[in-house]
């Protein structure tokens, strides 16, 4: 998790919290939307099932953002927890899933639960004007501009001191024409196999910003050895128990 303190209380944001606030937003986004397009409440707490049930919230894009933003606090905080209103993130990714992932560990989103001292963000298009208005309504539009490797990138800066670093992703965490594929999936220009190609890379880029480590994901990370997660650590610890116990009723055989 990313561990900050706001008001005194320290508080634990981790990726899952990040999904579900990203899915609670859309899901009030596509309600509004349905209402004024005349839905019933059974309608729509049906399409709502539909496209939301069982959806985790976590995308290539709020998956970056929490990676890029949890390696750039550890850069400039080191050992220190910040403090959320010390936070200052500027993010060149104008979608919604990095954006609300941003709001949320900044404390500047709706309904983000927790919050006394907002941080800020500040989102900068492609053309290098920043946007203002941050809602889903709005995001909906700018997530469907082309987007290219620049804008894979935030900043992390301390308020207080002004220290900042720049987190930019590799472009080999990407295949080839996932960015192309991404546009025409946005402007429904997308041919059927070009959408169902995308969306196999979609969920390895979104599997890729969960897994991997930063070295792998992040231009400049120096390769560390890195502590393998408790999950393996537990699959190893089993197998090596089955491997003894095998291999003692392999030598009480061969005594009889």
């Amino acid at each position: 998790p990313i561990v900050i303190s706001d008001g005194g209380r320290q508080i634990q944001i981790t990726i899952e919290d990040v999904g579900s606030y990203h899915n609670e937003c859309e899901k009030e986004f596509k309600t509004q939307m349905l209402r004024k397009q005349g839905k019933t409440e059974a309608e729509i707490a049906r399409i709502i099932e539909e496209e939301f049930g069982g959806a985790d919230g976590l995308c290539p894009c709020s998956s970056f953002a929490f990676r890029a933003a949890s390696l750039g606090i550890s850069q400039v905080w080191g050992d220190e927890i910040p403090e959320r209103g010390d936070i200052k993130v500027i993010s060149h990714r104008p979608t919604i899933g990095a954006t609300q992932c941003l709001q949320y560990i900044t404390g500047t989103g709706p309904k983000v639960p927790n919050v006394t001292n907002k941080g800020e963000l500040h989102l900068i298009l492609p053309d290098g004007t920043e946007a203002i208005d941050l809602s889903t309504a709005n995001l909906m539009k700018l997530k469907k501009q082309p987007l290219g490797m620049e804008s894979w990138n935030l900043i992390i800066i301390r308020k207080s001191t002004g220290e900042e670093f720049e987190v930019q992703a590799r472009e080999d965490v990407f295949p080839q024409d996932f960015n192309e594929l991404r546009t025409k999936k946005m402007q429904k220009t997308a041919t059927p196999e070009e959408e169902a190609l995308f969306g196999s890379q979609w969920a390895g880029v979104r599997d890729a910003f969960l897994t991997q480590p930063d070295w792998v994901l992040f231009e400049g990370i120096e390769e560390t050895e890195e502590p393998l997660p408790t999950a393996a650590i537990a699959f190893s610890s089993v197998l090596i128990v089955a491997i003894i116990v095998g291999f003692i009723y392999s030598a009480r055989g061969r005594r009889r």
